[in-house]
């Protein structure tokens, strides 16, 4: 190898991303879209009929307190693994089908007693989220392992519409399955499920990692510990991009989970009603994800993230002075347009500012962000529900959006390309540890 080819960036090494593997790889993307609306619509509306607001807004969420500490030992591992499978697909086919299981069981714990109906729920959601995000974040490293730079913006714009779209799908599914009932079917439980396990299944049988990938795996393994955790340290401008998502998720985690329940409460809704809104908002998401993998590449990351950020902000304004059901659906445009833009553009901004060698460990530290965020924004939003109302989430929302810009801005990509390149030249150049093993 020649020292500029030692030097260059190593994604630029990626060859492009061939249709046959990118249809297979947007599979994981309809597991993940159905995780959302599972999480995020129908648990939250099940839960509320018997279980308070902190543990129906813990648990009605995609991430738990335990992934801040799991996903990032999840991500260290698998940028390590140098398995027959590659480094990423082991976890999904160990942890795809335990998360399956937990979840088909959530309804069959419902005729426990009544002193272990909530604790078994809680427990088998709990466990439900911690395998699904063990799978999911390695299956989301693996978007950096087999695309170049260039292209992860509209490739992940694309992945965003699968997922919203399997999302909008699944909560259509539910609304039409739950007219006429006063009860979540158990129907939706194993329709999740099935999809779920299927979608895994086929990124498993049709990604293959590249060599360059295969090769990064090995000189992680050589790494040292002690040299890995100062070369994760040598990362400033991602951190600022990590914390600014932790102020983004405490604002917005208390919008996608109290969202329904606050139609239901506030507007004397029914759960059908406040599935259409959802679906609204979902249904934005979607159609707005590849609009704006086109505007950042003739505008960049940051400032479409920005546009994103205070079209949130806008729709959390108005649905502060709103008293009519039919003024929801603005809102959910605002804000589904938003959620967009900071969904698309998020990780592949993330996946710019750290080398691709150690993309799954900063994944897994992005997932422990919002972790962190979730027991935090669910108990604030807790306490202003029970003082306040439901309404007051979107006030949350909005000073919360306003940190998320302040440190969004702070971050200097110019030295993000100098971090990058000073650890990269020191990765390579790293000797073999044989007293630290894999």
């Amino acid at each position: 190898m020649t020292q500029a080819a030692r030097d260059a960036p190593v994604s630029e090494t990626i060859p492009s991303l061939p249709r046959r593997q990118a249809i297979f790889y947007s599979m994981g993307a309809i597991a993940s879209g159905v995780y959302n609306g599972f999480n995020l619509a129908v648990l939250s509306i099940y839960l509320n009929g018997f279980m308070g607001p902190f543990l129906q807004g813990y648990l009605s969420n995609t991430n738990t307190i335990d992934g801040a500490v799991i996903q990032p030992l999840v991500g260290r591992w698998s940028d390590r693994t140098t398995s027959r499978f590659g480094r990423r697909r082991p976890f999904i086919a160990v942890f795809a089908p335990i998360s399956v299981l937990f979840l088909i069981a959530i309804p069959y714990l419902h005729g426990a007693g009544r002193d272990l109906r909530v604790p078994l729920i809680a427990a088998s959601i709990i466990l439900f989220s911690i395998a699904n995000n063990i799978a999911a974040d390695p299956m989301k490293a693996l978007l950096v392992d087999i695309t170049p730079e260039r292209q992860r913006p509209r490739f992940n714009a694309v992945i965003s519409m699968v997922s919203t779209g399997a999302q909008l799908g699944f909560v259509l599914f539910a609304l039409l399955i739950s007219i006429k009932k006063s009860n979540t079917p158990v129907a939706i439980f194993w329709a999740a499920g099935g999809v779920m396990l299927l979608s895994y299944i086929l990124v498993f049988l049709g990604v293959r990692e590249p060599a360059l990938a295969e090769r990064s795996a090995h000189r992680e393994q050589r790494l040292p510990l002690r040299q890995y955790l100062i070369d994760l340290r040598q990362f400033g401008q991602a951190q600022k991009l990590l914390i600014s998502f932790f102020f983004l998720w405490t604002g917005l985690n208390p919008l996608v989970v109290y969202l329904g329940p606050f139609v239901k409460h506030d507007f004397h809704a029914s759960n059908s009603a406040a599935y259409l809104v959802l679906l609204v908002l979902f249904g934005l998401v979607a159609v707005f994800a590849y609009p704006w993998g086109l505007l950042q590449k003739r505008y960049g990351y940051r400032p479409m993230i920005t546009v994103g950020t205070v079209l949130m902000m806008a729709a959390a304004g108005v649905a502060l002075v709103i008293h009519v059901y039919v003024l929801l659906f603005p809102v959910a445009v605002l804000a589904g347009a938003g959620f967009s833009a900071t969904t698309v553009l998020n990780y592949p901004y993330l996946s710019t500012l750290v080398p691709s060698s150690k993309i799954g460990v900063f994944t897994g530290l992005q997932t422990a962000f919002s972790s962190i965020a979730v027991p935090i924004s669910t108990g604030i939003a807790t306490i202003l529900i029970d003082t306040v109302d439901y309404r007051a989430i979107f006030a949350l929302q909005f000073v919360m959006m306003i940190a998320d810009l302040i440190i969004l801005w702070r971050i200097d990509e110019t030295r993000a390309v100098a971090e990058i390149a000073a650890v990269t030249r020191m990765d390579l150049e790293a000797p073999s540890d044989q007293t630290n093993p894999p």
